[in-house]
């Protein structure tokens, strides 16, 4: 955790740990929700503080208690709560891009879900990715099984229809992703998986319409990998989702330059020396006659 502490992200580990408060805050009221639907389910406080520790899918325990709420099969219950939180599937393979191994991956998969893999891919490299992910899962397991717990107790009071607090999960997802929806890959992806959810919600059994939104990356990987194989024989950029352009380089004083910035800035610090420094090294022989290869 030492390196952790080092780490800078977003300016200081304190807008990291601000930013997360903010977001498990809207966890926290979700799960004051799902701890008074479950009360009301007839579920007593330590099966509702178990589910939510083990399960941590939010949609995957709200599914769960409201078939058994509706008289269906136990059984039926925990393949809806698994069939809902297949979409860790795709979140597994993001985190596993920066998530360190050993005992820290399973610790990453155990905590994976919407928020902290949103929260944590904002990150400019893997050491910053997994400093946001892990202040934010230990937030969000505390927030979750905590809040839980307090709607549980609270059942009587809160009416969670009213305040209509299962709204604020949605919105507060879309707001951790809104900025990577101006890329178009992204976007178009993002914007065929919501109407694959849309078109299968009054059709499917609660809580997977969200899984039928998956099918939206079957086309989506067959178009990158397509990019993939024209990039590696053209040499161009194998990332669709990218903006366009040269990958950029860092500068001065840390800003990120454009490809053709950065390129300029490259050709004025190599012309700085005059000609004879760049052209030094060329030919290690100075007496190889003019036109012959050195």
């Amino acid at each position: 955790m030492s390196s952790l502490n080092r780490t800078r992200v977003g300016g200081s580990a304190w807008t990291v740990f601000r930013d997360a408060a903010v977001m498990n805050l809207m966890v926290f009221f979700v799960a004051l929700s799902y701890g008074a639907i479950s009360q009301a389910a007839g579920f007593p406080l330590w099966q509702t503080v178990l589910l939510a520790a083990l399960a941590i899918g939010g949609a995957a325990e709200l599914t769960f208690v409201g078939v058994i709420a509706a008289g269906g099969a136990p059984l039926l219950a925990v393949l809806g709560g698994l069939l809902v939180n297949a979409r860790n599937f795709a979140f597994g393979l993001s985190i596993g891009q920066y998530a360190p191994g050993g005992w820290r991956s399973l610790f990453a998969a155990h905590l994976a879900n919407d928020e902290t893999t949103a929260f944590a891919r904002v990150g400019a490299g893997d050491r910053e990715r997994w400093y946001r992910f892990v202040v934010s899962a230990v937030m969000l397991f505390c927030c979750w099984v905590g809040g839980a717990a307090l709607g549980q107790l609270l059942g009587t009071v809160i009416d969670a229809e009213v305040l209509g607090l299962d709204t604020a999960l949605p919105v507060l997802l879309f707001c951790l992703v809104a900025g990577d929806l101006r890329a178009p890959f992204l976007g178009v992806t993002a914007a065929g998986g919501a109407v694959l959810a849309l078109a299968s919600t009054p059709v499917l059994p609660l809580g997977l319409g969200s899984v039928a939104a998956l099918l939206a990356l079957l086309p989506a990987a067959g178009y990158a990998a397509v990019r993939h194989r024209r990039a590696a024989v053209s040499g161009g950029s194998a990332e669709p989702w990218s903006t366009g352009g040269h990958q950029g380089s860092v500068g001065p004083g840390g800003c990120v330059e454009s490809g053709s910035s950065a390129e300029a800035s490259s050709a004025e610090a190599e012309g700085a020396d005059g000609p004879e420094s760049a052209s030094a090294g060329a030919c290690p022989d100075p007496g190889a006659p003019r036109g012959e290869e050195c």
